[in-house]
C-alpha cells in the first residue's frame, strides 16, 4: 500500500523554525520514553482516597509514568485534582484510552474527539500538572470486520492514527500506541513501519509470551531505531485464566522480581536507549505486592 509521506509537511511548507521546533520536541520526548510505567484501568485509582496505594505501587515498581483511564462523564476538576497529586511526586501521566471499534471509523472522529479533550484539559490544568500525552489502546484485529477484511481494516486503523498523531503534535502532546507482537508475523511489516514512522512517538508492545520476549520484539525495535522512536515492553501481570491467559502469558505466579530481571535481560540484548518498560497493569501488581508481603 502507498501512504502519503507526512514528513514532507516541513519541507513543502519551508519553515526552518517549524523544523527547529520539531525537533526540540523529538529531543524532549526522547528523555521521555525511558521512563518504566503502569497502566491503570479503574476509576478508583483516580481517587484521593487511594493515593497512598498509588505511591506505593509506582515507588516499589520504579515507575515514573502511569497511563490511566478516565471515565467520560468524570469532571474536569478530579481530573485535574489527580494531575496535580502525580505532579506533585514528579510522575508523568499519560490518558489511556482506545475501543476496537475507533479503528474501523472513517475519519477517526473518537480519537480526534479524545485529542481535544486532554488539550482543553491541559488548558484548565495549567503548565505545572498535564498530561504527557496520549496512550491510544485501539486493537481492531479484535473486530468481526477484522476477521474479513483485515487488509482493509489495517489501512483504515493506520490512516486513523496518522490523523491523531498528527492532531496530538500540533498540541504538543506526545503519542503512544498500544499494539500486539504480531503484525509483522501477519504480513504487515510495511504498515507496521508507516505506523512507527507517521502514527506515534513511542510504539507500546504488548509482549504478553515469556517464551521469547526478546525475539517476539525485534522486528518492532529495529523499527524503532529506524525511525528515532521509542519502544516499550509491556508485560501481563494478571492471574492465568482471565481473558485466556496462561502462565506462559504473565507474571504472575513469578512475582516483581521476575519481571525486573526480564526487564534487564531486554536492556542488554538491544543496548537501546529509547527502550522502555510497563507494567499491566495497577490492580494485579497490587495483589501481587499484597500477596509478596504475607510470604
Amino acid at each position: 500500500m502507498k501512504y502519503r509521506k507526512r514528513f514532507l509537511l516541513a519541507a513543502l511548507l519551508g519553515a526552518g523554525a517549524v523544523t527547529f521546533l520539531v525537533s526540540c520536541k523529538k529531543e524532549a520526548h526522547s528523555e521521555e520514553v525511558v521512563k518504566t510505567s503502569i497502566f491503570s484501568w479503574e476509576e478508583d485509582y483516580i481517587l484521593p482516597e487511594q493515593e497512598e496505594e498509588i505511591y506505593m505501587a509506582m515507588e516499589r515498581l520504579g515507575c515514573a509514568a502511569v497511563y490511566q483511564e478516565f471515565p467520560q462523564d468524570m469532571e474536569d476538576e478530579v481530573v485535574i485534582e489527580y494531575l496535580k497529586r502525580r505532579s506533585s511526586k514528579n510522575q508523568d501521566v499519560y490518558y489511556l484510552a482506545g475501543d476496537a471499534n475507533w479503528g474501523l471509523e472513517e475519519h477517526a472522529e473518537s480519537m480526534l474527539e479524545q485529542v481535544k479533550r486532554v488539550d482543553s484539559l491541559n488548558k484548565k490544568a495549567g503548565r505545572g500538572s498535564r498530561f504527557s500525552g496520549i496512550v491510544w489502546d485501539v486493537e481492531p484485529y479484535l473486530t468481526e470486520e477484522w476477521d474479513e477484511s483485515p487488509d482493509q481494516v489495517m489501512e483504515q486503523y493506520i490512516n486513523n492514527l496518522r490523523a491523531a498523531y498528527e492532531s496530538a503534535s500540533e498540541k504538543g502532546l506526545q503519542v503512544i500506541v498500544c499494539i500486539p507482537n504480531f503484525y509483522d508475523k501477519k504480513g504487515y511489516e510495511e504498515e507496521l513501519a508507516d505506523l512507527t514512522e507517521n502514527g506515534c512517538d513511542v510504539l507500546a508492545v504488548m509482549n504478553y509470551n515469556k517464551d521469547d520476549e526478546a525475539g517476539q520484539i525485534r522486528t518492532e525495535v529495529e523499527l524503532a531505531k529506524t525511525y528515532d522512536k521509542g519502544i516499550i515492553h509491556i508485560v501481563e501481570l494478571q492471574k492465568p485464566g482471565y481473558h485466556e491467559l496462561t502462565e506462559k502469558n504473565t507474571y504472575y505466579y513469578d512475582g516483581i522480581g521476575a519481571v525486573k530481571e526480564s526487564f534487564e535481560k531486554l536492556k542488554k540484548e538491544f543496548d537501546y536507549p529509547k527502550l522502555g518498560f510497563s507494567w499491566h497493569y495497577m490492580r494485579p501488581a497490587l495483589e501481587l505486592m499484597d500477596r509478596e508481603e504475607q510470604r
